[in-house]
C-alpha cells in the first residue's frame, strides 16, 4: 500500500468514527433535552479514544474534544468526494481535499493535513474553503 494510500485509509477511519460519534451523542442528546442526565465523562472518554487512535497529539483549545459538542448533519464525512491528495516531497505530510454536498444543498470543502510520524499517518488539522476561496481553519 502506498504513503497516499495508507493516508486515505487513516482518514476515512478517522471521519467514519467521528461521524458515528456525532450521530449516536447528537441523537441522545435530542432524546434528552430537559433531562438532568450525566452522560459527559462517557462522551469525553470516546471521543479521547477517537483522537488517541488516529489524531496529532498537541494542545487543542478549540474543537470537539474540548467542547464535546455535537451537529447534524456531521460535517466529518466518510462518503465525501476526494477532491486531490498532495504528499509532500519527504513523504511526512499530505493534504487532502474532500468535497461534500449534503441533502440540505449545503456544500463544503475540508482540506484535512495528516502527519507521518513514528511510522503512522495522523490527522494534525482541518480547514474549510470560505465563500471567498480562503481556506480558514476548522476545529477537530
Amino acid at each position: 500500500m502506498s504513503s497516499t494510500e495508507q493516508a486515505l485509509k487513516v482518514l476515512k477511519l478517522f471521519l467514519t468514527e467521528m461521524k458515528k460519534w456525532e450521530d449516536y451523542w447528537f441523537e441522545f442528546r435530542c432524546a434528552n433535552l430537559g433531562v438532568n442526565l450525566n452522560y459527559r465523562k462517557e462522551l469525553k472518554q470516546e471521543i479521547d479514544a477517537i483522537y488517541e487512535k488516529y489524531v496529532t497529539v498537541r494542545e487543542r483549545k478549540l474543537g470537539k474534544q474540548v467542547a464535546l459538542s455535537t451537529q447534524y448533519p456531521s460535517t466529518f464525512t466518510p462518503d465525501g468526494e476526494i477532491i486531490s491528495c498532495e504528499l509532500s516531497a519527504n513523504n511526512k505530510k499530505i493534504v487532502i481535499e474532500v468535497h461534500k454536498k449534503f441533502d440540505t444543498g449545503v456544500v463544503y470543502e475540508y482540506r484535512y493535513t495528516l502527519i507521518f510520524k513514528n511510522k503512522e499517518w495522523r490527522v494534525d488539522k482541518r480547514e474549510v474553503l470560505e465563500y471567498d476561496g480562503r481556506w480558514c481553519k476548522s476545529s477537530l
